[in-house]
C-alpha cells in the first residue's frame, strides 16, 4: 500500500512538472512575422535571420514564428486575403506582428476587426505608395474607377492601426526626370520597365502620375509584365525609337508566370545596348543601369527592431514611442556606363556612390593582372628555391649529426626498455601471486561463514525472521565465496601456476552431465538440449577445464533466457582438426558494437545481473591455454551465441 501511495506522489509531480512547463511556453507568447513572399529567399531570410539573431543576444523571451503569404504574381491577388485571415486565425494572440512587404501592409490594414487595430505592428520592406486594384479582394486597395489604376499612401492607412515601427521608402521619380534630362537633354520618351508583380504595378503607377502632372512634354511607353511576355518584351525594347530613356522598376515575372532574377537585365540590354536606362530602385545597377536616385537600404534595421521589440515587450516599456522613418535616397552611378555613353563625371550630382570606379593604375593592373602575377610568381619561386637549397644543405649536416647522436641514444634506450620490460613481467608475477594468496587466504575463513550459515539455517528453522536473516547471509556469503573463487583462478591462470592436465578422454559423458547438473539453474518455460552428430567427442584436452567453461557459458545463457531454448552443439572441423564448440541461446541477446567487450574483465552488460563480470575473462584465457578461441557469432540474431573450440589432439610446442 505505501509503495502504491508513493507511485501516484511520484505521477503527480511528474503532470504537475509537465503542465508548468507547458503554461511557461504559452506565457512567453509570439511574435509573429508575416512575409510577403517566400521567407526563404535570400533578403527575406537574411532580414528574418538576423532580426531573430540579435533578439535572442538580447535575452528576448518571446518565441518568433514566420508565416508566408507566397504572394507571387498579380494572377494570384484574390488569394492574398484569405490567406492573410488563416494566418492570423492559425495565431490568435500575438504580442507583435511584423508585416514584410507591401501585399501583407495591404492586407493587414483591410482586416475590419478592432481587435486587429490594437495589436502592435511593425512594416518593412516596401514603398509609400502602392497601387489600386481593380477588384474588391483586398478592400483598402479597391477603387471605384475600374478603368484607371491610382495609388493608395499605406503611411496614412497606417495610423487607424497601431503602428510602432515603420520603415518604408519613397522614389525620388522628380530627381530621376531632371537628372534624365541634365544628361539627355533630346529626350522625348520615357520607358518604364515593369513586371507581372505587385510591387512592379505600384512603382509603374507611380512613375506614370509623376510623369502626367510634372512632365507632360514626355511621351510614355510602358513595357509592362503584367500584360506581355519576356519574348515580346525584348521585342519592344528593341524597337525604341531614339530620343528615348527607360526607367527599370523591377522585371522578375512577366505574363506567363516565369521567374527571372538578373539574367531578364542582361537579355534586356542585349536586345537594346544604345538605350539609356536608369533604376528606380537601384535593380540592375552595376552591370545595365546608368544609375538612379535609389532608396539607401544601409541601416541596420534588424538590430533597431530587435532592440525595440525587447524594451518593449520583455522590459514592459510600453509607453516607447513610435518609430517611423522614411528611408533617404541617394544618388548612385555606374562609371562604366558613363563612360559608354560618352558623359563627364563633372556633370553628376556631389556625394554620389560609383559602382565600377578606377583609376588608372587599377585599370592597367586590371588588363595586365594575369602577366604580372605570373612574373611576380615566377620570382617568388627562383627566390624561394634558392633560400631553399641553402637551408637543406645547412639542414642535411645537422641531421647527420643529429642520426649519430640519436643512434647512440637509441642504443642505451634499447637496453633501458629492456630492463625495464624485465622488472614490469616480474612486478606483474608477483601482482598475480598476490592477490593468488590473498584470495586463497580470505577463502578459507570465508568457507567457515558459509559453512556455519548452512548449520544455523537448520538450527533455526521455526524462527522465520532469523531464517530470513541467515538466508540473507548464506546467500551473499556465496556470492563473495564466488567472486574469490573467480578472482583466484583469475590469477592463476594469468601467473601460470594453473596446473593443465591433458588427457585423450570421449567428451560426451562430460557434456551430458554438465546438462544434466545446469537444469536446476534454467527457468521452468526454457529447454536445455545436448546436440552432437557423432557418437564420440574424443580430444586430448583437460577435463576440469573444459567444464568450466561450458558451466560459465551456459550459466550466462540460464541467467538471461526467460524462455525458449539453451543449446549446446559440438562438431568436427576435419580441415583445422579440432571440435567446434556453441552454446546458443533464444535469450536477450548482445548488441554488435558491445560483443568486442564482453570477455573484458569486470564488465557486465547488465549491471543489475549477479555475477563478477570475471566469468567470460576467465573463459577466453582458459580456452587459449588449452588451444583454442573463444568468440561470439555476430550473424546469430535471436538471442546469443558463444562459440569456441579445442583441438583433436594438443599442440604441446605452443605452451609458453
Amino acid at each position: 500500500m505505501k509503495k502504491h501511495i508513493q507511485f501516484f506522489i511520484f505521477v503527480y509531480f511528474c503532470l504537475s512538472s509537465v503542465h508548468i512547463v507547458a503554461q511557461q511556453e504559452t506565457d512567453r507568447g509570439e511574435v509573429l512575422i508575416i512575409s510577403s513572399y517566400n521567407h526563404e529567399s535570400k533578403y527575406t531570410y537574411t532580414f528574418i535571420s538576423n532580426f531573430i539573431n540579435e533578439y535572442m543576444k538580447l535575452d528576448g523571451k518571446c518565441l518568433t514564428v514566420v508565416e508566408s503569404l507566397a504572394c507571387h504574381s498579380l494572377d494570384e491577388q484574390s488569394l492574398w486575403f484569405n490567406r492573410m485571415k488563416k494566418i492570423l486565425k492559425k495565431h490568435p494572440n500575438p504580442k507583435f506582428i511584423i508585416l514584410l512587404g507591401p501585399e501583407a501592409w495591404a492586407c493587414y490594414f483591410s482586416m475590419p476587426e478592432e481587435k486587429y487595430k490594437k495589436i502592435p505592428i511593425a512594416c518593412f520592406r516596401g514603398q509609400r505608395y502602392g497601387a489600386t486594384l481593380n477588384n474588391r479582394n483586398i478592400p483598402c486597395l479597391q477603387t471605384e474607377d475600374t478603368e484607371k489604376v491610382k495609388t493608395v499612401d499605406f503611411l496614412k492607412l497606417s495610423e487607424s492601426f497601431n503602428v510602432k515601427f515603420f520603415r518604408f521608402y519613397e522614389y525620388d521619380i522628380d530627381s530621376d526626370c531632371n537628372l534624365i534630362k541634365h544628361l539627355f537633354p533630346d529626350t522625348r520618351n520615357i520607358v518604364t520597365i515593369s513586371d507581372n508583380t505587385y510591387t512592379g504595378l505600384s512603382e509603374k503607377q507611380i512613375v506614370r502620375q509623376t510623369l502626367q502632372s510634372s512632365y507632360p512634354e514626355m511621351n510614355i511607353i510602358e513595357i509592362d509584365g503584367s500584360r506581355i511576355n519576356l519574348k515580346n518584351a525584348l521585342k519592344r525594347i528593341a524597337a525604341i525609337p531614339e530620343q528615348s530613356v527607360s526607367i527599370l522598376c523591377v522585371w522578375r515575372l512577366d505574363k506567363d508566370n516565369v521567374i527571372y532574377m538578373n539574367n531578364a537585365d542582361y537579355l534586356f540590354r542585349k536586345a537594346n545596348s544604345q538605350l539609356p536606362v536608369f533604376s528606380l530602385t537601384g535593380t540592375g545597377m552595376g552591370y545595365w543601369c546608368i544609375g538612379g536616385s535609389v532608396p539607401q537600404y544601409q541601416e541596420e534595421i534588424e538590430k533597431k527592431l530587435a532592440n525595440y521589440l525587447y524594451h518593449f515587450i520583455d522590459m514592459g516599456d510600453e509607453n516607447l514611442p513610435s518609430n517611423i522613418l522614411c528611408m533617404s535616397n541617394g544618388y548612385s552611378f555606374d562609371l562604366k556606363r558613363i563612360k559608354e555613353f560618352n558623359l563627364k563625371k563633372k556633370l553628376l550630382p556631389e556625394n554620389s556612390f560609383f559602382y565600377n570606379e578606377n583609376s588608372h593604375w587599377k585599370e592597367f593592373f586590371h588588363t595586365y593582372q594575369w602577366y604580372l602575377l605570373l612574373i611576380l610568381l615566377v620570382i617568388s619561386l627562383l627566390t624561394i628555391g634558392f633560400l631553399a637549397s641553402i637551408r637543406y644543405s645547412w639542414h642535411i649536416r645537422q641531421l647527420k649529426n643529429k642520426l649519430e647522436e640519436d643512434k647512440k641514444n637509441l642504443q642505451h634506450s634499447e637496453y633501458e626498455l629492456r630492463i625495464a620490460k624485465e622488472k614490469a613481467e616480474e612486478s606483474n608475477r608477483l601482482k598475480s601471486a598476490f592477490i593468488s594468496n590473498m584470495s586463497h587466504e580470505i577463502r578459507t575463513p570465508l568457507n567457515a561463514i558459509v559453512g556455519f550459515s548452512t548449520i544455523l539455517e537448520e538450527e533455526i528453522k521455526e524462527n522465520k525472521d532469523l531464517k530470513e536473516y541467515v538466508n540473507i547471509i548464506s546467500y551473499n556469503s556465496d556470492l563473495l565465496l564466488k567472486l574469490i573463487n573467480d578472482i583466484l583462478d583469475l590469477s592463476r591462470l594469468e601467473s601460470g601456476r594453473q596446473n593443465f592436465r591433458f588427457k585423450k578422454q570421449d567428451l560426451v559423458p562430460t557434456c551430458e552431465n554438465i546438462v544434466a547438473g545446469m537444469q536446476p539453474n534454467v527457468r521452468k518455460e526454457v529447454q536445455l538440449t545436448f546436440r552432437h552428430p557423432t557418437t564420440t567427442i574424443v580430444a586430448e584436452t583437460d577435463n576440469i577445464r573444459l567444464q568450466q567453461v561450458l558451466v560459465n557459458l551456459i550459466g550466462n545463457a540460464a541467467k538471461f533466457t526467460k524462455q525458449g531454448f539453451i543449446l549446446l552443439n559440438v562438431e568436427p572441423d576435419e580441415e583445422q582438426k579440432q571440435w567446434r564448440f556453441s552454446v546458443t541461446d533464444s535469450g536477450c541477446g548482445i548488441p554488435l558494437e558491445k560483443q568486442t567487450a564482453v570477455f573484458e574483465r569486470f564488465h557486465k552488460l547488465n549491471e543489475f545481473a549477479q555475477g563478477t563480470g570475471l566469468g567470460l575473462s576467465i573463459c577466453q584465457i582458459t580456452v587459449d591455454k588449452l588451444g583454442g578461441k573463444i568468440w561470439i557469432d555476430p550473424t546469430y540474431k535471436e538471442g546469443a551465441r558463444f562459440i569456441f573450440t579445442i583441438p583433436y589432439e594438443h599442440r604441446y610446442e605452443q605452451e609458453s
